[in-house]
Parts: C-alpha cells; sequence; structure tokens
C-alpha cells in the first residue's frame, strides 16, 4: 500500500522528521547557551528530556505502522509524559536569572 508521498513509506518519513526534531533541538540548545547563558546542566536536562520525547515519537509512529495502537498510546504515558517533565524542567533551569551572592552584592 503507498502513502501518499509516493515512493516513501511510513518509516522513511518516520526517519526523516526524526532528523529534522534532532537538528532543531541542537540548534535550540545553542540559542540557549548563546543568547541566554544556559548551564551546562540545564542543557543536559533538557537535552535528557528532549531526547525521551524524541525516542518516543519514534516508538510511538513505528508501533502504529506495525498496527500495535496499544504500544503507542502506552508508551505516550510512560515515556513522553516523564520526557516533557524533564524537558519543562531543564527548560525552566535555563531560562532562569543568574543569581548573586549576598556577600558580593554588600561589598560596594
Amino acid at each position: 500500500m503507498m502513502s501518499g508521498l509516493g515512493i516513501f513509506s511510513g518509516i522513511e518519513v518516520l526517519f526523516f522528521w526524526l532528523g529534522v526534531l534532532c537538528l532543531a533541538t541542537v540548534q535550540g540548545l545553542i540559542w540557549l547557551r548563546i543568547k541566554h547563558n544556559a548551564s551546562w546542566l540545564s542543557l543536559a536536562v533538557l537535552a535528557m528530556g528532549c531526547g525521551t520525547m524524541i525516542f518516543d515519537i519514534a516508538w510511538a509512529v513505528s508501533s502504529v505502522l506495525e498496527k500495535e495502537p496499544q504500544s503507542a498510546s502506552m508508551s505516550v504515558l510512560v515515556i513522553f509524559l516523564p520526557g516533557l517533565l524533564i524537558a519543562i524542567w531543564g527548560a525552566r533551569l535555563a531560562m532562569r536569572k543568574p543569581t548573586i551572592a549576598p556577600s558580593i552584592a554588600t561589598e560596594s
């Protein structure tokens, strides 16, 4: 059975979009490091969350292509949602303003 994309089946389209998502994630991490001076710890947490979500997207789409929709829905609950929470935590850490130590602020 052919999809609407001609010669491409579902798995080729999946790998193309996974590549796009990975590139966008890396570019976003670089942007956060340069523009917002995000710490390496926050970038590592954010990368872990985004990587977990990308892994789940691959799992869910391949499960649907293999006609296993229950596996896809369970992976969203068990893998994607924790990845989303980790990514939100990493983004909040990355966007946080740096704090000035009280001893440095009072020595002027």
